[in-house]
């Protein structure tokens, strides 16, 4: 049975639900690689919520504070720190290449739909590092109801279609409280910053 949320936060009760679920994985003693592949099936329940998808009609058009990307902060675990965040990307948006550093991700598209490549390195420097030899290993399209599954440190990159489209995040923790890199495919250099700029809002 699903654990109570212990800050009872303003959620959408399909949102409160998910919640406690991933809490109850922690809970249990799962590895994380465990609670975030289950999780993932809670996910993809929570984005066929009608009540979600609905309040996306309240949702910014496109996010920047002072020139960076932006994410929605919906709810930040006071006990084990994962985040529901959203991303709404502007038609034809092109993210950077970049790595969630040591953070696992859930992306799930609510709206809209995106081509996202997957890169490997082909050096065996440090996961944080000045330079990487980096290759392009794939590419998939996602649609409504499709959930990314990102592990850490692995490197991709977004490109958004001719719409608008809305992403609902669960991230393993804040962004802004662990290092992302991203990669100068052309030149080989690595940069370091702290993720987006997280911008707190209600889900009620």
């Amino acid at each position: 049975m699903a654990t109570e949320i212990s800050t009872q936060p303003s959620l959408l009760p399909a949102a409160k639900s998910f919640v406690s679920r991933v809490r109850a994985l922690f809970e249990k003693g799962l590895e994380e690689p465990q609670i975030w592949e289950t999780a993932c099936g809670y996910l993809r329940e929570l984005l066929e919520d009608e009540e979600l998808k609905a309040h996306t009609g309240t949702w910014p058009d496109s996010l920047s504070v002072e020139g960076k990307p932006g994410n929605l902060l919906f709810y930040e675990d006071p006990d084990y720190g994962f985040v529901l965040n959203a991303l709404i990307k502007a038609p034809g948006l092109k993210t950077s290449v970049h790595d969630h550093g040591k953070s696992w991700t859930l992306y799930g598209v609510l709206e809209g739909a995106e081509t996202v490549i997957r890169f490997e390195r082909t050096d065996d420097g440090p996961k944080v590092p000045k330079t990487a030899t980096v290759r392009e290993a794939g590419t998939h399209e996602v649609f409504p109801g499709y959930i990314d599954f990102v592990p850490p440190w692995e490197i991709h990159q977004e490109n958004n279609n001719e719409q608008r489209t809305i992403g609902f995040i669960v991230r393993s923790q804040r962004s802004g409280t662990f290092v992302q890199n991203r990669f100068d495919l052309e030149t080989g250099a690595v940069s370091q910053y702290d993720g987006p700029v997280q911008i707190p809002y209600e889900l009620n």
